[in-house]
């Protein structure tokens, strides 16, 4: 289906675009639309600050509680592989929340996808009208799910190396939704208008139309 058909059946029901983007994209017009008063930096960059607290000072703890240089090594050797293997993880498990959120939605026909010049992952549903308040539950599911089960996880009887580790987790946890944060950010402005946002995936556009 080519763009102008896909179109035809919202126009029918009168609904005019606003605005669009097409998938390799994304990063300029989020960039583009940004709101002067950028609340999603400041969540990301305090969140940022409290977490490397921690890590600095858990490494540090790592240090003294050491016998030898060697251990320290063993240990800090063990938090880059839990991490990385972690982080790589969190991606496909961020993206399956999503796409959980989207069928809760109702929505049948919901892909995986990605922008590789962008490094950004996606789950899209096509052809599936959202609102505000819709999209708004669908942006920030893995945003809550994976923070509460990361920090909870943080609070547990592990070594402190693996606290090391789950800490560096819910950072790149927390940088990984900044997107979607910025998405639902641009959403807002429209909240209380009659404005829904379709992603046409056979294409690669996402389109945002008012009624």
């Amino acid at each position: 289906m080519d763009k102008q058909t896909f179109l035809s059946s919202y126009e029918k029901d009168g609904y005019q675009v606003i605005d669009s983007f097409i998938y390799d994209d994304i990063k300029t017009f989020l960039e583009r639309n940004k709101p002067r008063k950028n609340h999603i930096i400041w969540i990301v960059f305090i969140s940022g600050f409290f977490i490397l607290f921690f890590i600095g000072f858990a490494m540090g703890k790592l240090w003294s509680d050491s016998l030898s240089f060697s251990q320290f090594g063993i240990q800090i050797l063990k938090c880059v592989v839990f991490s990385i293997l972690g982080c790589a993880l969190i991606i496909p498990v961020h993206e399956f929340i999503h796409w959980i959120a989207y069928k809760k939605e109702g929505a049948n026909d919901v892909r995986f996808g990605a922008i590789w010049k962008s490094f950004v992952f996606y789950a899209a549903a096509h052809n599936f009208a959202t609102d505000y308040k819709t999209f708004r539950r669908i942006a920030l599911a893995p945003f809550y799910i994976l923070s509460v089960l990361l920090i909870l996880l943080l609070l547990s009887p592990v070594p402190l190396w693996g606290k090391i580790s789950i800490a560096a987790i819910l950072l790149f946890h927390i940088v990984s939704c900044s997107g979607d944060l910025s998405m639902l950010s641009y959403m807002k402005r429209y909240k209380r208008r009659n404005v829904i946002t379709v992603d046409d995936i056979d294409n690669r556009f996402t389109y945002f139309m008012e009624k």
